[in-house]
This record gives C-alpha cells, structure tokens and sequence, in this order.
C-alpha cells in the first residue's frame, strides 16, 4: 500500500510556527541527512528516506521501505530533537533509537510495507534555513519487549529555490495557466516555463470550447508523432480530421493533474484568415514543463515530445567558438527580427505533409520552403561577425528548436520525402554541433536513408527528406539507369538528382529541368541554400551523412539562373557567391 499524501497536518504545523522561527537564520542550500539507523523490519533494516529536495513551497516526499505489513505505525515529525539520541532500552526497545521531539504524530497503517507521504512545505521565508526532524515507529510483534521498531531519522533543512521564484499562475504568448496553490516556477534559456510538480492546473485561458461545432484552443500532454492531436477539431483542414481526438484535449477536464516529466501544450485556434496568409488552424502555442526538481539557472527546455524530460543541455554549454566571423554580404536579414522568429515553440510532432497545418500562424511559417529558408538564415548569421551577446537570443531559440527536432526523431518521427517534410535535419546537426552533444550530432548516421530500388529488401522510410530527394544517377542493369525510371541515359551516370519523391515512388522521377513537377525550381533546393552553405562553414558534410544533398546544392546554383526560384531568401544566393569557393 502506498499511503495517500497528507498535506495538510504537517505544514500547518510548519506555517503556524514559523513567526517562532528568527528571522536572523542564514540562508542554506536545502538538504536531508540521514540520522541514526533503524531496528527491526522486514527483508531488511526498515529504511525512512527523502524523495524529494525540501524547497519551500515543494511538496517533501517521504518513503518507509522494509516495514512489517498490516500492523499500525507511528509518524513523527519534530521542529527539536533530542541533544544526543535517546535510547529506548528502557522501554523495551534495547537497539533502538528516538531522534526528534514530539511535536506532531500520525498514526498509520503499513500496508503492504512501503508507505509514501508527501509533505507540503509551505513557501514561507521564515522557514527558510529551519530544520525539522522526523522519525517512523511501528508495530512488529516478537522484535522485543514492546513489539516495536523504529526507523532511523531524518533531518530537513529547508532552503529557497535557486532559481524561479512560488507563482499560482503562469503566462505565456497570450496563453494563462492558472493553478491550485503557488508552485515553484521558472524559466528555461528560451524563456519557456517549468513549474515543479505533480501540479493542479485549475483553468487554462483562453478555455476550449465548442463554437459552431468546431473544438478550438486545446491542450495535451507529451504529444507523440503520429499526428494524433486534441488541439483543433478542424486542424488539417479537411486533409485528416480524423486525427483528432476528443480525449487528447486535456484542457477538457478541469483540474488536471500533472504530474512530473510531462509537457502541457495549449493553443489558441486562429480564427478566420491568418493576417500573413498561413494555413495553419492555431495561432500560437505555448510549452509548460513539469519537472520533478529544480533546473539549472540556464538549463534548455526538454523535448516537448514523449515523457523524457531530463535536463541534458545548458546554455553554458554552447560553444561560439564552432561558429565562424564572417562579413555578412549586403542585403542581411535583421538578427533580432530573425531570433523573433524562433521565439515561440516551433510546434511539428506530425511526421507528415499535413504538419504545415499544425505550425501554429504566430510561432513560424507553415510551409517547408519557408521555414526551411529562414533556418538558413538563422545559420549563416550566427556565422556571421556579430559579438557572441549579439548572437545570443538567436543562438539559444534555435538550438532550442534543434532540441525539439531531436526528440520528436527519437520519439520516432521519420519523415519521408516530399517537399513538406523538409527541413528538420539541419537544425539537429547545428544544434549536436554547438552542443558538442555526439548523439544529435549523429543523426545523420544513427537515421540513415536506405534505397536500393523499388520493393527492395532493406529500404527504410527516409528519416529525413531531403535525403530521400535527392541521389546520384546509377547504371542499375546493364543499359538500365535509375532501375528505368526518369528518362536517364548512360550520359546522367553519376550525376547528383532531385526526385520529389524518390524513394517512396520513383515513378515520379524526371531527369527534365524543371521536368514534369515544377517542384524542382520553386520549391526544393531554393530553400537549402542558406543551411546546406552554413554546413559547409561549419563543416557539417559528414555528419549530414548524404554528399549527393551537398553536390545537387552545388548543381543547382550552377544550373538555375538567379532569382527566387534559385534562392527563396536572396540573401542566400549572396553568401553563397560570395562563400562557397572558400568552404
């Protein structure tokens, strides 16, 4: 049996003798020790332990293993304890120890033999340095003359959080979380929120509702990557409502409880056209992060996909040194209109063409060109002869968006090829890079395409499209070139190609410029201009693990005449002319 939380009993008691406590007390990391040892259990020496760091305003978790089952017990809790341990020889208890005073007890039954309890501590200043002590005391017939055991004791020293600060609502891009009681609260680099949990969010505003039979402004938790969403009944417009789930929308029942590695997404639908033309249903989005302890000041946000919520990256992290000086050519996109752009959450758990729809209007384009361009452009800036506080913003939300891209693949995103689903793989590479973090900088090797003909044995679904676009033209059978499909004779052999959809339906292949689909110039490569030169600069070609993506880069700016359908951003081709020879 795990025991149910008791709140209440315990920190009235801390809150009420607080004004008790002088104000003078030094201000101390929180901490728990271990006092004493136990006597008497079962399978062990009956062990009292912490789960948890004594935050003011944090909920203490305390844990009793090794207890005899269904016998009745004693819960001790203490703001004294005793000048040295008190033997309970003589009362019958030779071997066992008594640590705190008495100031509070609750008595309990064992259960099973694991008993849990959380404790509030209230956020009051006046508590901040105290210790209080508590002890576990219980029944187990035979062990001696009383029939009772005791654990060993504890000993909790309350400090202030590090960082953030106890706050009962939260506000984010328009977007409000309201909750039960004041939680321990803070911000990521980013500027995204964490609270510590489990928490109780009581309302979510704007609330979701149901206007003219269409669910808009919802909620979920740890998204996966199938598409499925409670965001918006009519998100893919018309494409795949059925993706839709009523019961995903977690801002349909209130409270909620979260608890501990777990991301709150909510949204705000847009209603009628978006202001610069977006498809998109959502207008913004915003990420709420419940952890079960305090971050680093300068910790990144966790992926916002799965459950996985450690804290593996930090601002202090990042290397500006893998990033080059270069003069920017004329015609450079603002830096701090582009770090804006990376503000918000870049919302993108559907690994399918439809995932324009859920790119919320406010958060980031919802086309790949666009998108993809403006990734670019973010890369060759922060290559750019800017000071290190200059880049800062900018670097910090796009190795953030990186993160996010991370998690979804390792969540199991795998993208397939089409133009929509480019775009996710450089900003994971530039993020590994930065990061000096092996595995992201691995995600070329760790999800490779695999493509050896129609129905072959062994083809995988391109992780990552522009992968699956693009490929070198092969003799495939004697006589026989690209397995027969695209028009390609003996003189394209070798030649570094673009197929929109190349490994999942070959057919489509054309060997014309633009051939068949005008997809090839208005809507491919003129959007990989900026990160496939940015790789380069930052010599990333091996890690992005695919020299036919960088050798059509290089064959497209030779063979597409100037203008947008060479270079979305003409900024792009600019740095271009003026970098490529020397990288």
């Amino acid at each position: 049996m795990i025991a149910k939380p008791h709140v209440i009993a315990f920190s009235t008691l801390l809150l009420a003798t607080s004004t008790l406590i002088q104000q003078s007390l030094p201000a101390q990391q929180p901490v728990t020790q271990s006092i004493g040892s136990g006597c008497g259990g079962v399978g062990g020496t009956a062990n009292y332990a912490s789960s948890s760091v004594p935050f003011l305003g944090s909920l203490l978790g305390l844990d009793v293993t090794h207890l005899p089952p269904q016998e009745n017990g004693l819960f001790l809790m203490s703001l004294g304890q005793h000048a040295t341990p008190m033997s309970l020889a003589p009362y019958g208890m030779p071997g066992c120890e008594s640590y705190p005073l008495s100031d509070a007890f609750l008595p309990f039954t064992t259960g099973n033999g694991t008993v849990h309890w959380d404790v509030l501590i209230p956020p009051a200043q006046a508590l901040a340095g105290a210790t209080i002590w508590s002890q576990v005391f219980f029944q187990q017939p035979g062990l001696n003359a009383a029939n009772v055991g005791a654990t060993n004791g504890l000993a909790h020293t309350f400090g202030d959080p590090a960082v953030g600060s106890y706050q009962s609502s939260l506000t984010q891009w328009g977007i409000t979380w309201q909750f039960d009681r004041p939680y321990h609260c803070g911000q990521f680099c980013n500027g995204d929120w964490w609270v510590i949990g489990p928490v109780t969010v009581t309302s979510i505003t704007p609330g979701t509702a149901t206007v003219s039979g269409r669910v808009i402004n919802g909620s979920m938790v740890n998204p996966g990557i199938d598409g499925q969403h409670g965001y918006d009944s009519t998100l893919y417009a018309g494409y795949d409502n059925a993706k839709f789930k009523p019961w995903l929308n977690v801002a349909a029942t209130m409270p909620l409880l979260i608890q501990p590695s777990s991301s709150l997404i909510s949204t705000i639908s847009q209603i009628g056209p978006a202001p610069n033309g977006g498809v998109s249903q959502l207008r913004t989005a915003a990420v709420l992060t419940v952890l079960g302890t305090v971050p680093p000041a300068d910790a990144f946000r966790p992926p916002y996909s799965g459950t996985d919520k450690t804290i593996r990256h930090r601002e202090s992290d990042l290397d500006y040194t893998t990033l080059a000086s270069l003069a920017p050519a004329s015609g450079a996109p603002s830096l701090t209109a582009t770090a804006d752009g990376f503000a918000r959450v870049w919302l993108d758990h559907c690994a399918n063409w439809i995932s324009r729809y859920m790119h919320p209007v406010e958060n980031m384009p919802d086309y790949y060109r666009s998108f993809t361009a403006l990734t670019g452009t973010a890369g060759l800036l922060l290559n750019s002869n800017f000071t290190n506080a200059q880049k800062r913003d900018l670097l910090v939300r796009f190795v953030q968006v990186g993160i996010d891209h991370y998690g979804n693949m390792q969540n199991g995103a795998r993208w397939g090829v089409n133009g929509h689903c480019n775009g996710r793989k450089f900003p994971i590479l530039f993020a590994g890079k930065v990061l000096n973090d092996a595995a992201m900088l691995g995600a070329g090797t760790t999800w490779p395409t695999i493509y050896s003909g129609p129905g072959a044995v062994g083809n995988n679904k391109a992780p990552f499209s522009e992968d699956g676009q693009t490929f070198y033209v092969q003799q495939t059978s004697p006589g026989v070139y690209n397995w027969g499909y695209g028009g390609y004779t003996a003189q394209h052999v070798g030649l570094p190609e673009w197929g929109n959809f190349h490994t999942d339906n070959i057919a489509s292949d054309d060997a014309g410029w633009p051939g068949t689909t005008g997809y090839r110039i208005c809507c491919s490569a003129n959007g990989w201009i900026g990160s496939a030169l940015t790789m380069r600069i930052m010599g990333l070609q091996p890690q992005w693990n695919q020299t036919a993506y960088f050798d059509y880069v290089d064959r497209y700016m030779q063979t597409e005449p100037p203008g947008w359908t060479q270079s979305w951003t003409p900024w792009h081709a600019t740095m271009w002319n003026t970098y490529r020879a020397q990288f």
